[in-house]
């Protein structure tokens, strides 16, 4: 086999990988995540292009946030463990505009495609599942059988993956057989997420098929965007009606809401979280400008908390915007705002080049309201993988897309 050869097969092959990191255990997702980071910087250092990397706005703004963060330690009243640990998570930030810079377009375009494709396997397993049909359980144990924030994890990545085929529905020439294949996968997507009984992920997939929509039809059809909107919010009600498992768990989180009183004797999820959520602005409360230093929600969480307590086990207050007010006050709320918003801003700006990372970044600062996805590195390490790719892909000259409409 020639080099040429050898090339050829190698990219596919190591898209797909990168592609399935995504649905992997933790150690895959880093192993994804930061060699792809690490090969992309190789590729900026050697095109000499890494002053152009420091001149981009959104390294810029990860720069800036985390350069506060690092900084903040200095105030900290949290342990030097909980210190290293957060700074070394908040640093994956800073890889998403290495990825995006320096990743060339055409394989990142693929390694999306594969990853919406996972998915579509993913949702065929949770199906078969489901029906006590699906063979080699072990191989799924961080998907179907996945536990915990993992499980949680899977219920997201499928909304992410549901979204991603679409793009690519919208990409492919009208009635091809490549449209109706991309529409098969976002039908299996959707089913596993609709089957499977976590809800951040159902409730994550009506907002992107929404600002998806309205992004594609914005500058086309601006009343279609408008009829658009009202099919997605009636889909989601009809799938809310059907799928009982989904259901089931939103009806118990309304419950819990409205049943909520204000102690730490809360044992309800819901309810813990709306405690967790009024500690936290206390502490944010103690430090409004500068916060209470990086590491420190556990120490602060703690000092509040009597031990023993059914909520005393939480070491987040499941809400990284939250976590962000407690430990870097309204100075770091205003730098992860230029962050997020600036790669929003960008993306809808980029027209159909940057639907896929208007999707990723969506699913990033939405899932921030329910659950630490910067400080979590099961939900850091494949959203920020997603959105470095998707922002390669932005990179493609506007009407390279094959999409007829």
């Amino acid at each position: 086999m020639t080099a040429g050869a050898r090339h050829r097969l190698s990219l596919p092959l190591l898209a797909f990988a990168c592609a399935c990191t995504a649905f992997l255990p933790i150690g895959g997702k880093y192993l994804g995540y930061v060699g792809c980071g690490l090969a992309a910087l190789a590729l900026l250092q050697r095109a000499g292009a890494l002053p152009q990397l420091l001149r981009q706005p959104g390294f810029q703004a990860a720069a800036a946030f985390y350069g506060f963060t690092l900084a903040s330690a200095l105030w900290s009243s949290g342990s030097l463990r909980d210190i290293a640990a957060q700074l070394g998570l908040y640093s994956l930030l800073l890889l998403v505009p290495v990825i995006a810079l320096g990743c060339p377009p055409d394989f990142a375009r693929r390694t999306l495609r594969y990853f919406a494709l996972a998915a579509a396997v993913v949702g065929a397993a949770v199906a078969l599942g489901h029906q006590g049909l699906l063979p080699g359980e072990l191989l799924w144990h961080s998907t179907v059988n996945a536990e915990g924030n993992q499980r949680i994890v899977t219920s997201l990545v499928l909304a992410l993956g549901a979204a991603m085929a679409l793009v690519e529905v919208l990409r492919s020439p009208g009635g091809s057989r490549e449209r109706w294949a991309w529409m098969a996968a976002v039908s299996l997507a959707v089913l596993g997420l609709a089957l499977q009984d976590r809800r951040t992920g159902m409730v994550a997939l009506p907002l992107l098929l929404a600002v998806l929509g309205l992004a594609h039809q914005r500058r086309r059809h601006p009343g279609r965007a408008l009829v658009l909107l009202a099919l997605v919010a009636g889909l989601s009600v009809a799938a809310w009606q059907w799928a009982p498992g989904v259901r089931s768990r939103i009806d118990e989180g309304v419950q819990e809401m409205l049943s909520y009183q204000s102690s730490d004797a809360a044992a309800t999820s819901w309810g813990m979280r709306l405690r967790l959520a009024e500690h936290t602005l206390d502490m944010a409360r103690a430090a409004p400008v500068a916060g209470n230093g990086v590491g420190s929600w556990l120490v602060e969480w703690r000092r509040r908390v009597q031990p023993g307590l059914v909520i005393s086990i939480h070491t987040t207050p499941h809400n990284e915007y939250l976590l962000v007010l407690s430990q870097l006050g309204a100075i770091g709320i205003a730098l992860l705002a230029w962050v997020l918003i600036g790669h929003l801003r960008r993306a809808w700006q980029a027209g159909d080049a940057g639907l896929a990372a208007l999707v990723a970044w969506t699913a990033i600062a939405w899932t921030g309201l329910f659950n630490v996805v910067l400080r979590d590195a099961k939900f850091a390490l494949p959203l920020l993988l997603l959105a470095g790719l998707a922002g390669a892909v932005q990179r493609e000259p506007m009407g390279s897309g094959r999409g007829s409409d």
